[in-house]
């Protein structure tokens, strides 16, 4: 697995793209959606099917911002925000995703998303990493939940969070607005049917907490969550004509 890593970061896949530029096939387009150039990126994390599958993996990587640029410039942010467990399962779900191209390429046979995501956690178990770490995984995530810090006085500071049920196409949102002494002053629940992009969802609980404000006339507030890819877009303001920049 990390001998796959290291070719995809170095563009040593044998893609379309790659396979093109030697004038080995004719076209460069993704063999699976037909619709973008096969770069090693667009294989393993932008095409839509590929997506299919990450969108299954662990909450923090469901979160990760969809960025263009070469693999090797995707993945060399993951190295700062993820757990050396999380990196693990990076690996392993770029090369299952890679292994599903491949039998669709050679044998016609496409697995589905989700027959792919029970083989990565399958392989994640055998390696004794998935169970072995997951209490110490737990523990990880906890002190980040509760490190919660007040905004300064007059101030409010809300915090939202996304969940997305694929199989039904649903986004379920979860809003709570505090004052500087810690109080709480609204909470929401909602859910609303979505196309199943974790980004999007993000983005979209991000919209529902501002409005959440508006409506209740807090003019001075904060939005806080741990979606870096949602916060960093909200903070360049950068006009984007995507769904997930239409939202931002």
């Amino acid at each position: 697995t990390k001998a796959f890593l290291w070719r995809a970061a170095s563009e040593s896949l044998a893609t379309n793209l790659n396979l093109h530029k030697r004038k080995v096939v004719e076209s460069p387009l993704c063999p699976i959606c037909s619709r973008h150039p096969e770069s090693v990126a667009h294989a393993l994390w932008t095409c839509s099917v590929a997506q299919d599958v990450w969108s299954m993996s662990s909450r923090r990587i469901q979160k990760l911002c969809m960025q263009d640029g070469s693999f090797k410039e995707i993945l060399m942010p993951m190295l700062d925000q993820l757990s050396p467990l999380e990196l693990i399962e990076i690996a392993v779900t770029a090369k299952a995703v890679w292994n599903r191209r491949k039998s669709w390429l050679f044998k016609q046979h496409f697995h589905p998303s989700i027959q792919v995501s029970k083989q990565i956690l399958s392989e994640l178990n055998d390696l004794g990493t998935w169970l072995e770490n997951s209490e110490k995984r737990i523990k990880v995530q906890v002190p980040h939940i509760t490190q919660w810090s007040a905004p300064p006085l007059e101030f409010f500071k809300a915090n939202w969070d996304a969940a997305i049920d694929k199989g039904n196409s649903i986004l379920g949102i979860g809003v709570i607005i505090k004052d500087s002494d810690g109080y709480i002053i609204a909470s929401l629940c909602s859910t609303i049917p979505l196309t199943p992009d974790p980004f999007l969802g993000e983005a979209v609980a991000a919209l529902r907490a501002t409005s959440l404000c508006a409506e209740l006339g807090l003019h001075q507030f904060i939005l806080e969550e741990d979606s870096l890819g949602v916060v960093k877009a909200v903070q360049q303001g950068k006009e984007s004509w995507i769904s997930t920049g239409m939202v931002i």
